[in-house]
Parts: structure tokens; sequence; C-alpha cells
């Protein structure tokens, strides 16, 4: 039986019911106090022993009880509080929202008032330009005309400008008087240049002498120019608009232009004509219309809501922060208030009820010290209803008590001598399996070395066999005089070749190979494919391409993609012995998270999918799931090497896509490819390579040759000499700078890769810095780190790879030494 840790109050009134086992008082208080616990509940209670749990106990143990009565009160009224502040947040920001919702609504309303004024102003002046007598020049019956309809905007006069800029009659002015000329003639030609009236910023009036805005509207005669009407907009008639909508104390202001004050509430009289704040012609220049956060002229922060009008003005409208905060601090400071009372309330109900309970804990201590000492006790009153319950729960239990301590020695003994023996099983047995799994792998790993390293083998032995049996009979017939050997040296390229190719697809499965991809377009690709698959392919397999519409492009090495799809094409053919149909389609594909998560190997993304199906004989399962391994075939032998799937799964692979088999038994097979999709920009590359004669040197080119292989570096040199190139060599990196500085008409270096020292790469960087110009090409069979990353190709190197022909060679030199 396992005992964990008992409260105060169930340990004092355990000791209650020891009475009849007195010598054994002592004994049994340890018991209880101490909580004793065996290595099993150990393991059990495993969480009681974390650190942060056990120093929380702790920690709540040295408080008293009226302590942590407050501690509760206080757990449960921080959240409260916090959760007030959260509201108060909360209608803070929606308060502010509406209010500046309501003062953009009023700012719109005011801008719109603005705008009826001078639509007003612009009608009287329109109707004044079609007047009589101001198209004959009777001057003082104009006047008369004007004095009358300017009657309904009292405070208001009009100006009549001559197409020299002079006025020539003012309505605050005798008509005699003389009269000083306009003070912007430029509003006048713009006037007259739009036919529509225009409307001034704030300025000094030149008759009046008082800040005053007009508007300029220009006057006709048989469609020529005749004079100009300035009725002026007096910014006490503003004022006066603002006054009649606005008494609660905002902050109005109309301002023009040139962000002046046309009339603004409060202090209309001092800011007429001054500027509007800093903040607010910041907020106009970045805005026309908003609302913003900034001070006013007189330095207080306001929230300031502005709205263009048609004439181009901005009316604004502002509440001051102040105002805005001053409510809710008001409401927020009640509501703490009342909050911490209650609190303070709380605490100190906690703390009577915390004393009340605390003198019944005190009594049942007293009470288990007397029955320790052995003296006739009385069990006090217990404090609350689940104390009674505890008391006659532990006085049945405590005759049992003494027993059961004994029962618990004798099985924590056992115990403890069976966990040993079998924690000593099971590590023995952990044991044994890590040797059996160890060994398990060791043996799948031999088994698949021992099928790589046999099919290559294979292979490789009737490859070299064929190199081997031609080179004798070639030296043989030679040796008789004999001249037609080309059979034995088409023998000898055979073999060659199929090694090199067995040796690319060995690369592309272990995705080692070194691509050059370019951005490309699939359908692009398979498009110029089809003479290539014709022939490939006999008569009696029909082709068919379904290439999909705005497919997405690509970017891939074109080449190792044509071959991956020309090994499709031919297991389709040796699955179509009696003939049937290839069918190559392209589409855009997305491969979601769900297929993600069923394949460990895709990311999910956006793919472009090539199928290549045919309507052979299909796969078995088991076929299926061995398809992609090197050297594994259902051909008979000498009719496959096995790595043409193997080939295709490498590269889609080292090209960051995915392949998937899709079988009817019978009916035939589909394989799809998928391969990322390319978001980049620019012209696509050309994928097909160009067809022509073997290109020679042009004026025979100094190349400096830098390979460790003596046999290699001969060989190459051979092949420059034969394309007309002119050659230096060196057989490692040091000379070869030292070359490089000695002539300085070396127009390429051709460096191996993989040499002793100083590798291709660095031997290029240290030419380069010398020679910034100097043009590069890296000679490599395999290499993964100076110039291949990632299985890519770094995008400043031109790379051909070992073994090359002299062809390839030709085309690739004459490229890059050509190459600006």
């Amino acid at each position: 039986m396992h005992w964990t840790k008992l409260t105060l109050s169930v340990r004092t009134r355990i000791a209650f019911s020891i009475a009849n086992f007195q010598p054994q008082a002592s004994l049994f208080t340890d018991l209880v106090l101490a909580t004793p616990i065996d290595a099993n509940d150990g393991k059990q209670n495993a969480w009681f022993q974390a650190p942060t749990l056990a120093r929380a106990i702790e920690y709540l143990q040295r408080l008293s009880l009226g302590r942590q009565f407050g501690l509760l009160v206080l757990i449960t009224a921080v959240p409260l509080l916090l959760s007030m502040l959260v509201m108060f947040s909360r209608l803070a920001a929606i308060e502010r929202e509406s209010i500046r919702q309501n003062l953009m609504v009023s700012a719109k309303s005011l801008a719109a008032l603005i705008d009826n004024e001078i639509d007003t102003f612009i009608a009287i002046g329109t109707t004044l330009t079609h007047s009589v007598a101001l198209q004959s020049g009777d001057l003082a019956t104009f006047r008369q005309q004007a004095q009358r309809s300017l009657e309904i905007v009292p405070g208001s006069w009009l100006v009549v400008t001559d197409l020299r800029g002079q006025i020539v009659l003012s309505t605050l002015r005798p008509l005699e008087t003389p009269l000083p000329s306009h003070i912007d003639p430029e509003i006048i030609k713009r006037a007259f240049a739009t036919r529509k009236p225009q409307i001034s910023d704030l300025v000094l009036g030149p008759v009046s002498q008082k800040q005053v805005a007009y508007i300029e509207i220009p006057v006709f005669k048989d469609d020529a120019p005749l004079y100009s009407i300035s009725i002026t907009l007096t910014p006490d008639r503003f004022l006066q608009l603002l006054q009649n909508r606005y008494s609660r104390g905002e902050v109005v202001a109309v301002i023009d232009r040139k962000h002046r004050f046309v009339a603004r509430i409060p202090d209309h009289e001092d800011r007429v004509g001054g500027l509007a704040s800093d903040g607010w012609r910041a907020a106009i220049a970045e805005r026309r219309e908003g609302w913003t956060r900034n001070r006013t002229v007189e330095g207080d922060l306001a929230m300031t809501a502005y709205v263009a009008t048609a004439s181009g003005w901005t009316v604004g409208l502002a509440q001051l922060e102040a105002e805005i905060d001053v409510p809710m601090r008001g409401v927020f400071w009640s509501t703490a208030l009342l909050t911490g009372a209650l609190t303070l309330l709380s605490l100190g109900l906690a703390a009577l009820l915390s004393q009340h309970i605390g003198r019944g804990i005190a009594a049942f201590a007293r009470t288990a010290d007397d029955l320790g000492r052995g003296k006739e006790i009385v069990i006090p009153p217990a404090p609350f209803l689940e104390a009674d319950k505890i008391s006659l729960a532990l006085e049945n239990a405590a005759v049992e008590l003494k027993r059961r301590q004994d029962q618990l020695a004798a099985a924590n003994t056992g115990l403890e001598a069976k966990v040993i023996e079998r924690t000593a099983e099971l590590a023995a047995e952990l044991k044994r399996r890590e040797e059996m799994e160890t060994r398990v792998r060791q043996m799948q790993k031999m088994e698949a070395i021992g099928q790589l390293s046999g099919g290559i083998a294979h292979d490789f032995n009737n490859m070299m066999a064929i190199v081997l049996g031609s080179l004798r009979l070639l030296e043989r017939n030679l040796s008789r005089g004999e001249r037609d050997v080309s059979k034995f040296t088409d023998g000898i390229r055979q073999g060659a070749e199929r090694a090199v190719l067995l040796t690319q697809r060995l690369l592309a499965f272990a995705r080692q190979q070194p691509l050059n991809p370019c951005e490309a377009d699939a359908n692009r690709l398979i498009a110029g494919m089809s003479d290539l698959l014709r022939r490939t392919l006999p008569e009696n397999i029909e082709i068919e391409t379904v290439l999909g519409g705005g497919l997405w492009r690509i970017h891939a090495d074109p080449n190792q993609l044509e071959n991956a799809l020309l090994n499709l094409a031919t297991n389709a053919r040796d699955a179509m012995p009696e003939g049937g149909k290839l069918t190559i389609e392209t589409v855009n594909a997305h491969l979601d998270d769900a297929y993600a998560k069923r394949h460990s190997d895709v990311t999910a993304g956006q793919y472009v999918m090539i199928a290549v199906t045919d309507t052979g004989t299909g796969m078995a399962p088991d076929v299926i799931e061995k398809a992609f391994e090197p050297f594994f075939t259902t051909k008979p032998t000498g009719q496959g090497t096995g790595l043409g799937l193997a080939q295709v799964f490498g590269f889609i692979k080292q090209s960051g896509g995915h392949v998937k088999i899709y079988n009817e038994r019978g009916h035939g097979l589909t394989v799809k490819l998928y391969l990322p999709r390319y978001v980049g920009s620019g012209e696509i590359a050309d994928v097909l390579p160009s067809p022509g004669d073997i290109p020679l040197s042009r004026n025979g080119e100094l190349i400096l040759v830098v390979e460790d292989d003596p046999a290699v570096l001969e060989m190459t040199v051979g092949m420059l000499t034969e394309l007309k190139y002119r050659t230096v060599v060196a057989s490692d990196g040091a000379r070869a700078l030292g070359l490089l500085a000695a002539k300085p008409d070396i127009q390429l270096l051709f460096t191996d890769v993989v040499m002793p020292g100083m590798n291709g790469r660095q031997l290029a960087d240290a030419a380069k810095a010398v020679r910034p110009n100097l043009k590069v090409l890296y000679a490599t069979g395999y290499t993964r780190n100076a110039i291949v990353h990632n299985g890519v190709v770094d995008a400043d190197v031109e790379l051909i790879t070992k073994p090359f022909t002299l062809e390839a060679l030709a085309r690739k030199v004459y490229r890059v030494i050509g190459a600006s």
C-alpha cells in the first residue's frame, strides 16, 4: 500500500485515534508527518517532485491560513481588475472612434455648407455677368445693379477689372474715384482661360485694405473677354456660418490653400490670416481628407477631422484630448475606488474566516500533543463540516494503522528486490534488441551494396568486354594492313558511351550529378522532342501530346529533363511489344498539405506536372515498390541495366520535385513528374541544342590547360590542337599562375576542378584577382563543393563534364571564348 502526504487537519485527526497505542505514539507521529514514499511510490508521484511545483507548495506551507485566504482573494481580484482595465481601454477606444466619426461627419457637413455659401456668391456674380449695362459699358447703372444684388450677402462688395488689370469700379468707392490695379492678374487670366469662376486664397484687399478672399468671374461679349468681376468673401461672413452651427466649445476652422485661417472658433480676430498648426499642415500635405492627432496653435493636443471643399479650401473640426479623457477618467477612478473598497472588504472577511478556522486547527494541534503525551483527550468541535467527516473516518482507520505499517515495511523490502530484478531483465532485453537491430541494418546495408556493386560490375564488364575486344581486333586488322576498321572503332565508342551513360545514371540516382538549371517551358521542350521520340519508338506505337494551356515555367536542367522523358518513353516502348499508344501530358498542379502529409518527401505548393502514360502491361505492386532501386529490372538479362527509372527519380528529387507511379495492371502505366513552379522573371532560355558543324578556333587563341592527370592532359591538348587552338599546360595551380603572369595573351583558363593543393575554383579566383576579364572553363567528372552547391552548378560557372567528346568541347570552348 502506498501513502502520500496528508494535510495538517488529516494528520491531527489521525493522532486522535492512537490512544490505544501510546507506547508507539512518537513513532506514529513521525509516520504521519514524514510521509514515507517507497521507490515505486516515487515513480507514481513524480509530478509532486517537480522543482517548480515543489517550490510553490513549500512557499504556501510557510504561509499562515490568513495569508493564504488573503492570497486567494487577491488571485480572484487581480483578474477582475485586469478585466476592468481591458474593458475601460476598449470603451475608451470605442468612445474615441465614435468622436472621430462624429467629427468627420460634422466636418463633411461644414465643407458642404462652405461650398453652398461660395456657390451663392458664384450665382450672384454669374448673374451679373449677363447685365446689359455691363455689356454696354454703362458702369454707373451696373454699379447700382450690383449693390442691389449684394444686399442678400451683407458685408460683401464687388470690383470690376478691365483687361489691363486696372480696377474700373468698386462698390466701396464712388464711381469716379481713382482705383488701384488688381492685386492678382494671374487669377484673371485663369478665369478667362477656363471660362469658369476662380476662388482666391486670403489676401489684403487693394481697395478695402482688409483680409478677404474673392471669387473671380470672367465676363465675355460676343465670345471675347470684356471684364472680370471680383466678389469679396469676408472672413466675418464665414465666422457667422461657424457660429450659427457650432456653439459647444469645439475648435472649428476654415483655411485656404496656403493653410491660412479664413475663419476660426475660438480667437477668430487674432487668427485670421495666420498659419494653421504645423501638425495639421503636415497632415493636409500628406492627405487632403482624413483625421490627425496634433497640437493646435495654442499648443493643446487635439483630435482633428478635416475635409477639403470643392473650392480647394479645407475645413477642420477638433476635439481637445483633455475634454475627451476627463469623463472616461472619472468613470475609471470611481470604478477603481469601488473595486478597491470591495477588495479590502473581502480581505477583512477572509481574515475573520481564517481566524475562526485557525482557532479550530490550534485546538486539534493541542489535542494531538496531548495524545502524544498519553493524556486523556476530548475531541474539540470541528471548525468546518469536512473536519467532522475526516475525524470519523480516521477514528475507524486508526485501529488498522499499526498493522498496515508492518505490512508496508515488509512489502517495501520485497518490492525493492523485485524492482532490481526486473530492471536487470529489461536492461538485458533492451541490449539484445539493439544488437539485433544493428545486425539487421548491417545486413540490409550489405545487401543493397551487394546489389549495387554487382550491377555495376556486370554492366562495366560487358562494356569493357566490348572495348577490349574491339581494341584487340583493331590491332590485329591494322597489323595485317587492313584499313576498314570503322566497325571496331564504332564498337569501342559504343562501349565507352555506355560506360559514360552508366556513370551519369549512377550520379543521377545518388543526386550528385552537377545540374545546369535554367528557366524553361516544358511545353516547348516536349514539342521539340517530337522527332527524337519518333526515332526512338517503333511505328506501331502512336504518340500523342496534350500540352496544357497557360503552363507555368520551371527551373530545371533541360538536357537532364529530356533524358528523363526519353528513359520513360523507352520503358513504355518495352512495355508495349505489340504496339500501343504513348501520351505525354502537361498541366499545372497543386499538391496540398494533405497530400504532403501522406508523402513525407513532398513539400506542399505549386508544380508543373508532366505525365507519361502507356497502354502496356503495367507493373505489379511489388515491382512498383522497387521500381526506383538501381539495377532492379524485370527485363531479361542483357536487355536493361535497371538504372532508367533510378536516373529519373534522382534527377527529379535533385531538382526539388516529386515522382509518382499510377498503375492499372494489364491496362497501362502512368508516371507523373512534378517539378516546382518557377516564379522568376526574364526570357526563357532555348532548351534545345543548335545543330551544325564542329566550330574551330577563330584566331588561334591561346588556352592555358591545367590538369594533374598526364593522360587526360595529353588527350585534352590533342583535342584543342585539333580544333586549331594554341595551348600551354600546367599540372597544378601554382605553375598555372606563373604562366598567366608570363603570358598575358592567354584568353581562356581551362582547368580541372579536383586537384591536389589548390583546386580549380581557388585557382580561378586567384587568376581573376589579377586578370578580372579572364574567361574560365571548368572540367570535372564529379565534384560536390567547389563549383556545385546543392546539386546545382554555381551561376557564374561554365562547366564541361568528363568524359567529353570533341564536338562538345569544340562548342563549349567556342562559346565561352566568344561570350562577351
